[in-house]
């Protein structure tokens, strides 16, 4: 149970991240409130002079290039519709008898069950293209604009602005999203190891100075780096701590099972670490995170209700397949014996 809700806690932050890549309504739209009534008010007062302006945070928004793979709640951004709705079936239909032995393609009522949970995956897909999916954006940019609203100073937003514009700068972002995206394949892994009925291994132990040296660049992540503010304040305010191995977890399993992965990001941006390890200690940068790391908790509690509707042990589709599979026992169990053949 622990590890499941260290990867949801991991997850949901990659989904911010996946969610800033994506294309946002202007900040000029109504906003939609992401923010506890208490920090809302606190947004809504006056600010210092220093403060980053509406200009400067809408600059920092419009440069926001992260691109991770998305968490396992929403679809591979590679598959087509084809594929990602077969998967869907494939990871729902033994959910509806898991203690039936039996409950196989043997079964009779195995193709009318698939047909129709595909027919509900491919509904879902689309509801989750059409709705949801611009929903997470928004809800993302908003989060974001506020925490840069809060946490940021003009001084600190000129810098970060005129960081971003550099080619150094659009370098880092992308070594930020190659990071993540190596992140994400780790909690995969983590996941598969997880899973009762999965057969995946545990990965190979490698050489301890190989380990330190892929550790080393992954504490380059930000997504690592917002997770270890994230148990900062949760020790600073006495709350729950138990997410503190989130970040420990995710970077030793990435250092086993993409190691290769890591080995070649370390060796494509060699040239660039210094300037990109200068820039992650500046007062701004620090300050960046610090607001990623609110905006992110901000969209993770904000998106949940937007999440459970595409999960069908929660929208109701499972109850439903469950129903319907049960409808069909029993009206197999039934259906009348044939008449005995005349002779």
């Amino acid at each position: 149970m622990a590890r499941r809700t260290a990867l949801i806690g991991a997850g949901v932050a990659l989904l911010g991240l996946y969610a800033a890549a994506q294309p946002a309504p202007p900040l000029a739209a109504r906003p939609i409130p992401v923010q506890a009534p208490l920090a809302r008010a606190a947004l809504d007062a006056p600010k210092a002079a220093s403060s980053a302006d509406a200009t400067q945070i809408e600059s920092l928004l419009a440069g926001q290039q992260l691109k991770p793979a998305p968490t396992a709640v929403l679809a591979d951004a590679d598959a087509d519709a084809a594929t990602e709705i077969s998967r869907c079936v494939a990871q729902n239909i033994r959910t509806l008898d898991p203690s039936n032995p039996h409950w196989n393609e043997t079964d009779p009522r195995w193709e009318p069950m698939q047909r129709t949970i595909e027919h509900d995956c491919a509904r879902r897909r689309e509801y989750r293209i059409r709705d949801v999916e611009p929903q997470l954006q928004r809800l993302y940019r908003d989060a974001l604009a506020n925490s840069y609203a809060r946490r940021l100073s003009h001084r600190d937003a000129d810098f970060l602005i005129g960081f971003y514009a550099t080619g150094t700068g659009h370098r880092f972002q992308a070594f930020q999203n190659r990071l993540t995206e190596i992140e994400f394949a780790a909690m995969k892994h983590m996941q598969a190891l997880g899973d009762r009925d999965g057969a995946v291994s545990p990965p190979a132990t490698s050489p301890p100075d190989v380990v330190k040296r892929r550790a080393s660049l992954l504490l380059m992540s930000r997504q690592t780096l917002l997770m270890v503010q994230w148990q900062r304040d949760a020790v600073r305010a006495g709350g729950d701590t138990s997410g503190g191995a989130v970040a420990p977890m995710v970077m030793s399993m990435a250092a086993a099972t993409e190691g290769d992965a890591i080995d070649r990001v370390d060796k494509e941006f060699a040239h660039d670490l210094p300037a990109f390890s200068a820039f992650l200690a500046s007062p701004a940068e620090k300050n960046e995170i610090r607001a990623l790391a609110d905006a992110q908790m901000s969209f993770g509690k904000a998106s949940a209700t937007q999440l459970i509707k595409l999960a069908p042990e929660w929208n109701g589709d499972l109850r439903k397949w469950r129903e319907r599979y049960r409808a069909l026992a029993h009206a197999s169990v039934a259906a009348p014996a044939s008449a005995p053949e005349r002779k």
